[in-house]
């Protein structure tokens, strides 16, 4: 991943942004003992233009757990239990709203379908593959390898961060 920006008709330089997604195999770190703890977890901060990037691997979708009353809820439906592949953002500055958000693989087979209705227009993002080898990558890296460039846009506001359910 890489060039993603963050602008409200300006960069912002200095916001925090952690991100997260699932492992390859659709599972989150904390639902997954195969997982080293905060695996695919990342805290960021934007440089003066506003811009973070990193690598990472590329997410794909997931199902959510069945085994419940929400289980029963999808059956009844005839729904499937899948999530698009996405990438979930949180962005913190002082003097901005906090932004939490995700950015979706529009080449997911769920993509029309998210079980939590979760997807929009405006985020989904441009993955682009690249069949070539990354010129300035580590040699680690081979082909195809993907990049998204994504535009965050935050509202001017007071910065307040939820408070997390899970103690």
């Amino acid at each position: 991943m890489r060039a993603w920006w963050i602008r409200l008709g300006r960069p912002i330089a200095g916001a925090e942004v952690d991100v997260w997604h699932a492992s390859p195999v659709g599972l989150y770190e904390n639902q997954d003992p195969e997982q080293a703890e905060y695996n695919l977890r990342g805290k960021f901060a934007t440089d003066a233009d506003g811009r973070f990037w990193f690598r990472t691997v590329k997410m794909v979708g997931y199902p959510i757990p069945t085994h419940t009353v929400v289980g029963r809820l999808l059956k009844a439906q005839d729904r499937h239990p899948y999530r698009p592949a996405h990438l979930h953002a949180l962005i913190f500055k002082p003097g901005f709203k906090v932004l939490i958000s995700q950015v979706y693989d529009p080449h997911d087979p769920n993509i029309d379908s998210d079980v939590q209705f979760g997807v929009t227009k405006a985020l989904i993002g441009d993955f682009v593959r690249h069949d070539e080898p990354h010129p300035a990558a580590e040699p680690d890296v081979q082909a195809p390898w993907y990049a998204l460039d994504y535009v965050y846009v935050m509202e001017s506001g007071e910065a307040v961060l939820p408070r997390p359910p899970i103690k």
